[in-house]
């Protein structure tokens, strides 16, 4: 189905989603409140370029909200958005906010679901679709055929869940991570070699319950049964991470973050992705 799809935000997230859908065959409309961003961005998907969340949405079918991961913000633009376009499912591109704590101020949250895309936004198969309490089945499903048709992988939740799956089963690894380095146990360059050389490649082609078969689930519940009493237990952001954040060591974006790296690393990652799940899609 062609629909008229407006994308609100031009930033990495934004102008990955608009050249997903755009190479999908659908009328893309980017607004950005930069200018130059959005016609950046609309000019790499083959879309245009609008001056007003109001010009970029009116008409539209389907609004994708993939402003910067502030509640008041991204609330603010739902308003805006409802107040131009009275019929338009209502994405949002959330990595973390729950759809009912966004939906909390509008006129009619049925219109509203999450499509989380991930960065790349344009490389990485995966977009979760996450309904509100208010979404009903049938949004959820045009959404997910919407992202099928454009080549992505769409995984439906049944109900919304903090982090959704993705990125609890990221936090929960990551947590167990910085416990390990805490202790003394590892370095951080160990720990990811631990996973890029062992766990990342088994993961690329299964997933945690496809790998528990594949092991025999006896042998599974004497690892969970010996292991799981020792995993460190955090319940907030571990201190290693806070205070690299709080001075300011922020990552790639900064040139030091739990390991020095320079600008160009998002790049070099992105395009060593793409070519990793081209292979892997061949291997499919």
């Amino acid at each position: 189905m062609h629909e008229i799809i407006a994308v609100l935000g031009a930033g990495v997230m934004g102008a990955g989603i608009a050249r997903v859908l755009g190479r999908a065959g659908h009328e893309v409309r980017v607004f950005d409140v930069d200018p130059a961003a959005a016609a950046r961005a609309a000019e790499s998907a083959g879309a245009t370029a609008h001056g007003s969340v109001e010009a970029a949405v009116t008409g539209a079918t389907i609004v994708l909200e993939a402003a910067p991961e502030r509640l008041e913000l991204k609330r603010a633009l739902l308003a805006q958005v409802e107040a131009a376009n009275a019929d338009a499912v209502i994405a949002s591109n959330t990595s973390s906010i729950a759809p009912d704590a966004l939906a909390a101020g509008m006129r009619d949250p049925s219109r509203l679901v999450i499509a989380h895309f991930f960065n790349p936004a344009d490389t990485v198969p995966l977009v979760e679709v996450v309904p509100g309490p208010a979404t009903p089945t049938a949004t959820v499903e045009r959404m997910v055929a919407l992202l099928t048709a454009a080549g992505k992988t769409a995984v439906p939740l049944a109900q919304q869940v903090e982090g959704f799956i993705a990125n609890r089963l990221q936090a929960a690894l990551y947590r167990e991570a910085m416990h390990l380095v805490k202790r003394g146990i590892a370095t951080p360059e160990q720990v990811d070699q631990a996973v890029t050389a062992g766990l990342g490649p088994r993961w690329a082609l299964a997933g945690p319950f496809e790998i528990m078969d594949l092991g025999g689930l006896d042998v599974w519940r004497s690892v969970m049964d010996g292991i799981l009493p020792t995993l460190g237990d955090a319940s907030g952001a571990p201190a290693m991470l806070r205070e690299r954040a709080e001075r300011g060591d922020l990552g790639a974006k900064t040139g030091e973050g739990f390991l020095p790296r320079d600008a160009d690393a998002p790049a070099r990652f992105a395009a060593r992705l793409a070519a990793l799940i081209e292979a892997r899609d061949r291997l499919a």
